[in-house]
């Protein structure tokens, strides 16, 4: 089985805890907000979720698409920060979105390498496609690049 786009479920908060996962990013909400989406692979019992997005400092209450991810892996919780950029010159004949990863905590786990994690990272990635759940796009690409630094463990 592969990654697929789905909304999260009732049942999906209580197996995983995500309500918790959501209020440490999100305490200022006062309800888990419905219609949550993410990428998951039941298979392997791994699942990447959008769960914050940085202010925007020239826009009150706006959003850049700056924002942290937590990569789920057989109980393993990896807060992911990524950004992107859009390769404009491709356009209009194919939207390509150049995710970059600029932040893993940890690094890696017992479980996981930091080359396995990149690996489902862009899995994961290529799922979600232009918006996940809620739009596809024609003639979408992707490429995933690593900005971190390698040096530090």
């Amino acid at each position: 089985m592969a990654f697929e786009n789905t909304i999260i479920t009732k049942e999906d908060d209580e197996k995983y805890g995500l309500s918790k996962i959501y209020y440490k990013y999100n305490p200022k909400r006062e309800v888990f907000i419905n219609k949550q989406d993410w990428v998951i692979n039941k298979e392997l019992d791994c699942w990447l979720w959008d769960i914050f997005y940085f202010p925007d400092p020239e826009y009150e209450h706006g959003t850049l698409v700056k924002a942290i991810w937590i990569l789920y892996y057989k109980g393993e919780i990896i807060e992911v920060v990524l950004d992107y950029d859009i390769n404009r010159a491709l356009r209009p004949k194919q939207f390509y979105r150049i995710w970059q990863l600029l932040d893993l905590n940890p690094k890696q786990t017992k479980l996981i390498s930091r080359d396995e994690i990149i690996i489902l990272l862009d899995n994961a990635l290529q799922t979600y496609g232009y918006d996940g759940i809620w739009e596809q796009i024609p003639n979408y690409t992707m490429e995933l690049q690593d900005l971190t630094d390698r040096s530090v463990k």
